[in-house]
């Protein structure tokens, strides 16, 4: 490696982790006061709350990189500018593409790091960190979690489990209700194809009664629609249903093929499915935004303003993905077009803002 790459590199790394823990310092600080009122209620819970934010910290990490890339690249040309080593660079001959071809390199390796954590680190360490809020901090009854890929029920000596449920229009399928008696054998059982979430009930469809006793089957019956087997309001299983951001890509398409044997829609889950593979590919994309501003002020040594203009280009990044990839859940969008659009903006933008450089 040549002197001017482990310069470059060098400098542009320490810069990055100065960033990154600077990030992590306001992400853990906001989630921290968003939930002071749990946390600081007792001394355990303060505990517990250190543990909860640790594990979230791969996920905030993992966020604030190609920000924190963005910005480390802006002062990395920074004090180039300022010690004149950007005119000496420019002057002796050296192309823009062989100068930011570390840079490249370097955004490539981020790129494998963002997605390596995005699928064996920060998704279990969110499962365990909503696990010590929910059942540790906060003290919710344990009555209702979510194991084998699937929503179960326990209230007192009924059992109740629902293989689908569907938060967009609170819809279950494959419900199936056991109550047991005091010896706990079975006393009676329901299974219901599917249902639906009615002003305060739950009803449910196609539902098949039977009744046991301790020779098998004692009755059968067949309800066209029945309610009140079900209890809980939709949003207590929206709480303990995983989030997207909690599954690994194999995790993902295995619930996409549950969903799709059960004839429910999948496009909102193949857009998290395309943003975990195109979210990494910022920090390339990053690269030409960082040298088409760093390049662009080479002269001027306007520092600030470049930096400033590195922080809009960040923000606006994250606004225009969001808006994206909403307009991708509510199937206006494709998939694929949703997740990767505001990357190819902003790359196309960078590749425009380096070549039309005054050189």
């Amino acid at each position: 490696m040549k002197r001017l790459d482990k310069y470059l590199i060098g400098t542009t790394i320490k810069v990055l982790l100065i960033c990154e823990a600077a990030g992590l310092c306001v992400f853990t600080t906001i989630d921290f006061f968003e939930n002071i009122d749990l946390f600081a209620s007792s001394w355990q819970n303060f505990a517990l709350s250190l543990v909860y934010l640790a594990f979230r910290m791969p996920h905030f990490a993992n966020l604030v990189l190609p920000l924190a890339f963005l910005i480390s690249m802006l002062v990395t040309f920074t004090i180039m500018i300022r010690n004149n080593e950007m005119i000496a660079i420019r002057s002796s001959g050296i192309s823009t593409l062989f100068f930011v071809r570390p840079l490249l390199y370097l955004a490539l390796i981020l790129t494998f790091v963002n997605f390596f954590v995005s699928e064996f680190v920060s998704a279990e360490g969110l499962k365990v960190s909503e696990h010590i809020f929910r059942a540790r901090i906060k003290k919710e009854e344990a009555f209702i979690s979510y194991k084998n890929d699937g929503i179960w029920i326990k209230k007192g000596n009924v059992i109740s489990k629902i293989d689908l449920f569907d938060g967009r229009d609170d819809t279950v399928k494959g419900v199936t209700v056991i109550e047991l008696s005091d010896g706990y054998r079975i006393k009676r059982r329901f299974d219901a194809k599917e249902g639906f979430f009615s002003g305060e009930k739950w009803i449910l469809k196609d539902v098949i009664e039977r009744n046991f006793d301790e020779s098998g089957v004692l009755s059968k019956k067949v309800h066209t629609s029945l309610s009140g087997l079900i209890h809980e309001p939709p949003q207590a299983f929206k709480n303990v249903q995983r989030n997207p951001d909690e599954m690994s890509i194999k995790e993902l398409l295995a619930y996409i093929k549950r969903l799709k044997e059960n004839g429910y829609s999948v496009k909102r889950y193949m857009v998290d499915i395309h943003n975990k593979v195109s979210f990494p590919f910022v920090n390339v994309v990053m690269v030409t935004l960082a040298c088409s501003i760093g390049f662009r002020y080479s002269k001027s040594k306007q520092i600030s303003y470049g930096i400033f203009l590195g922080l809009v280009i960040g923000a606006s990044y994250w606004l225009i993905h969001s808006l994206s990839l909403s307009l991708g859940y509510s199937e206006i969008f494709p998939p694929i077009f949703s997740a990767w659009l505001t990357n190819l903006l902003f790359f196309s933008s960078g590749i425009i803002g380096v070549l039309t450089l005054r050189t």
